[in-house]
């Protein structure tokens, strides 16, 4: 205990408290370690919980399964239509593919397009942050 003492009669004032500045500063360096220590470790169990449940893909919103639902009888409505189209007659159909390429190839359509088609990334972030 003497030398401890003595060891600190060496210091001035000024080095006491630097010494003391320096060990709060690593006691905080310490405490924010230990709490990414503990969000890592909670980071880590979510997700190992989440992969323990193969099927968590599977759970659609009721909202989600209408708008799936729509879009398929949009789709298949739309491939019944050139299905009738061609079987009442050949040019009809050509006719019928050919104003549906125009529609699409026309700029302000294709620019339309093109502009969804860019946003449609922002569109799904925008979904996943409302999610959370």
């Amino acid at each position: 205990m003497k030398q401890d003492s003595d060891l600190l009669k060496r210091f001035t004032g000024s080095q006491i408290e630097d010494l003391v500045k320096s060990n709060d500063a690593l006691d905080e360096e310490e405490a924010i370690w230990l709490r990414e220590e503990k969000e890592e470790a909670k980071r880590t169990a979510r997700e190992k919980r989440l992969a323990k449940n193969p099927f968590r893909r599977l759970k659609k919103a009721p909202l989600e399964i209408i708008c799936r639902s729509l879009f398929w009888f949009f789709l298949g409505s739309f491939f019944f239509s050139f299905v009738l189209i061609y079987s009442k007659s050949h040019w009809w159909f050509l006719w019928y593919i050919i104003s549906g390429c125009a529609c699409v190839f026309y700029n302000p359509n294709r620019k339309a397009l093109k502009e969804l088609l860019d946003a449609w990334p922002n569109i799904l972030e925008l979904i996943n942050n409302r999610k959370k």
